[in-house]
């Protein structure tokens, strides 16, 4: 069972998928590809093959009296040909269904090869967005942190400031606070700048 996304072979998997490819090959005999125990050999040619060795076979089961079972230019019984006949036709059948089905993988295939490129693309996008939201939010979070702790500072300046830091008694108090509260912009300010 599968499970990840890539469909890219790991090293590890490389062996297991050999030995699975050979048992596939090999279920289909000496018709398959790559068959080492035996020669490759064409459907027609296996049938062909196939037919002799039914044909060799029945003229030597078919001796003496029963020679008069054999007829034709083969030399089988009527049956046997009839059979013969019919395995031609079943093969060829399954052949040219076998064909049809491998063209309309084929066309299946090309059909989602065209979708492939769109899906990647959404994939990307998706978890783009997704990266991209979860720095936003990130980013966010801080910057509402900085400014609550600036809104405290600024609030608490506002109050510091009353009508008497006007007399010039309070000069150095009215400076110290106009400092601080330039310190707090500029900081509130960078704080924006890097958001």
């Amino acid at each position: 069972m599968e499970d990840r996304a890539s469909i890219e072979l790991e090293d590890s998997e490389k062996p297991i998928d050999d030995k699975r490819k050979e048992e596939e090959l090999e279920v289909l005999g000496s018709i398959g590809f790559k068959n080492a125990k035996e020669p490759y050999m064409k459907l027609n040619d296996a049938i062909k093959q196939i037919d002799s060795k039914c044909k060799e076979m029945c003229q030597k089961l078919y001796t003496g009296e029963n020679a008069k079972w054999l007829v034709g230019a083969d030399k089988v019984p009527e049956y046997l040909t009839a059979f013969l006949d019919q395995m031609k036709r079943q093969a060829e059948g399954f052949r040219i269904a076998q064909v049809r089905q491998l063209r309309t993988s084929a066309l299946r295939l090309v059909d989602l090869s065209a979708e492939v490129p769109q899906s990647v693309l959404h994939f990307v996008r998706t978890k783009f967005e997704i990266i991209i939201n979860e720095k936003v939010d990130t980013e966010n979070g801080k910057f509402a942190t900085a400014y609550e702790a600036d809104k405290g500072v600024k609030d608490n300046h506002l109050r510091k400031f009353r009508p008497n830091l006007e007399n010039p008694a309070n000069k150095e108090a009215t400076l110290k606070l106009n400092e601080e509260e330039q310190i707090r912009t500029k900081q509130f300010l960078e704080c924006v700048d890097d958001s």
